[in-house]
């Protein structure tokens, strides 16, 4: 039996991948902000680019936040 892999912050997951987001460890208006752009716990989030800012596709758009909030986003993979 193999152990869950760690959660990762949206700025080290790879380009590509299908994410579901954990939890937003961030201060209460940081996670707020986050909320009303759409990374909600339990969101699912394609990461799109690499940069200065972290373009992802959510709820069918597309966003971008910068790698400072992006830090702050726990995902975990989805499995294909």
């Amino acid at each position: 039996m193999s152990a869950a892999p760690a959660p990762l912050n949206l700025c080290s997951a790879r380009c590509g991948q299908r994410l579901r987001i954990l939890c937003l460890n961030a201060s209460l208006q940081e996670c707020a902000r986050l909320r009303e752009l759409g990374f909600c716990e339990r969101s699912e989030v394609c990461k799109l680019s690499d940069g200065s800012a972290i373009l992802c596709r959510l709820s069918g758009s597309r966003m971008a936040v910068g790698r400072e909030l992006g830090a702050l986003v726990l995902v975990e993979p989805i499995a294909a």
